[in-house]
């Protein structure tokens, strides 16, 4: 009927009747990520605990790996009133709108795409909880030692325990899980990793502290201080934990190696000297209190934050902060006080310490500011590529502190690349030399200089 019609319209009036398609609707873009480098996370608190949150007062126990989160699970799980599963990795459980009127609708109910994984979080956490007959859950998957903020979003009543082990343990440990996958010196900075991200964790939020090391040597002292952040009674049957019976589990999900199995708290290996600390960790192994810096008292808690850089002019212009040192005195100290540490900037030509410049740096406070002239940093007949490490050093050199980048910049992924400062020209041997600082992969504050024609390529 409908072609016949349209022959006859067509010879009439050249126009003929078409059926309209319906359009097709396009599905959602995947999910962006919660938090964008640089950028304000985009999740949010419940805006009503009480109707949004199931789950009450979690306990989240924020650790690197390989530092015995598996064995401290198993004893709190003892506990009648504390439950502790395997690593649950909820913060991987994402949640995608399969068509925009799905994202509509959830916006009409005032609830984002990450409103929606907290409700899922949530709601698996209970699940576990309800399943098992007990009042608390302990969660202990290390990787959410990168994510403590979101936890502490998604749940405003949360608990956190810090679970500390020496980093050069963890680093040997990591190691010898799976020697294939990572040499020692992978394993050293992959630790480093983890716990920087702890040491994060531990400097933002309220929690309790605990030592790998006093867990092995002393098991029922370090439970009952535990169970008193908790609010619970010590119970002595947590220390028999082999008496459950657990399955092996799968690879991931924590560790279920023969100290584990054996059911019983085993000695921890010995710490390793000083001379057995990798570089990479050696700072954070002094900030944690295993490794006493020559010149500065144990725990070296001394730390060097830079919060400005200012490459102009020819110099390169440093502001900070002097975290863990005694303030710079305002006014004349009486004629017999001892004289405060004079700290200077050291700057080292990386692989040639004997190449070392020295540059007195102001202190007011706890803020410090130092200048040093680009020019100096790209003398005649110095190799390039070149990398200059830089350094605050107090009384005479005998305490180093390394320049490390400020605590705001710590979530920012591949920070080399996107926290980019400007590159300064001076002429050496008849070439033009470009010096421009940057951060490393360590978060620490260097200085690249290389050949002009060499700018584009990122620094070593």
């Amino acid at each position: 009927m409908l072609r016949q019609l349209n022959r006859k319209l067509g010879r009439l009036t050249g126009l003929e009747i078409q059926r309209v398609r319906r359009p097709r609707r396009r599905k959602s873009r995947a999910a962006p990520p919660a938090v964008r480098a640089g950028r304000t996370p985009d999740y949010r608190p419940p805006p009503d605990p009480q109707v949004d949150r199931l789950l009450r007062r979690p306990v989240f126990v924020l650790t690197p790996v390989r530092s015995g989160a598996t064995l401290l699970r198993m004893l709190l799980g003892g506990h009648s009133r504390l439950h502790a599963p395997h690593e649950l990795h909820v913060r991987r459980l994402e949640v995608s709108a399969g068509t925009d009127l799905a994202v509509a609708a959830m916006g009409e109910l005032d609830l984002h795409r990450t409103d929606l994984e907290h409700l899922l979080w949530d709601r698996v956490l209970h699940r576990e909880l309800v399943r098992s007959g007990k009042e608390v859950l302990v969660e202990k998957t290390p990787n959410n030692a990168f994510a403590y903020r979101r936890i502490a979003a998604c749940w405003p009543d949360a608990r956190f325990v810090f679970l500390l082990r020496h980093p050069a343990s963890v680093a040997q440990s990591w190691y010898e899980a799976d020697p294939s996958r990572r040499t020692p010196e992978e394993a050293a900075l992959q630790a480093l990793h983890y716990v920087r991200a702890t040491e994060r964790a531990r400097r933002e939020l309220p929690g309790h502290v605990v030592r790998y090391e006093d867990l092995t040597a002393d098991p029922e002292r370090v439970l009952r201080s535990v169970c008193d952040f908790l609010g619970v009674e010590y119970e002595p049957a947590m220390l028999d934990y082999g008496a459950r019976a657990e399955g092996e589990l799968p690879k991931g999900l924590g560790d279920w190696k023969e100290k584990i199995r054996s059911g019983r708290v085993q000695p921890g290996r010995a710490l390793p000297g000083p001379g057995e600390v990798p570089e990479p960790l050696r700072e954070i192994s002094a900030a944690w209190g295993y490794l006493e810096e020559p010149g500065g008292p144990a725990g070296g808690e001394v730390r060097a934050e830079v919060t400005e850089v200012w490459p102009r002019d020819g110099v390169i212009r440093i502001l900070g902060r002097l975290h863990g040192a005694p303030p710079a005195p305002e006014a004349p100290e009486a004629p017999d006080a001892p004289e405060a540490p004079r700290w200077r900037l050291a700057v080292s030509l990386t692989g040639s310490p004997e190449h070392r410049l020295d540059y007195p740096a102001t202190l007011t406070g706890d803020g410090f500011e130092v200048s040093l002239p680009v020019a100096d940093l790209a003398p005649p007949g110095i190799a390039l590529p070149a990398k200059w490490d830089l350094y605050l050093t107090a009384d005479a050199g005998r305490r180093h502190v390394r320049l490390q980048a400020a605590r705001n910049l710590h979530d920012i992924e591949q920070k080399k690349n996107i926290v980019v400062f400007p590159a300064q020209s001076v002429s050496c041997d008849a070439d033009t030399v470009q010096v421009k600082p940057y951060y490393t992969v360590r978060d620490n504050l260097s200085v690249a200089c290389r050949l002009r024609d060499e700018l584009s390529r990122t620094a070593s």
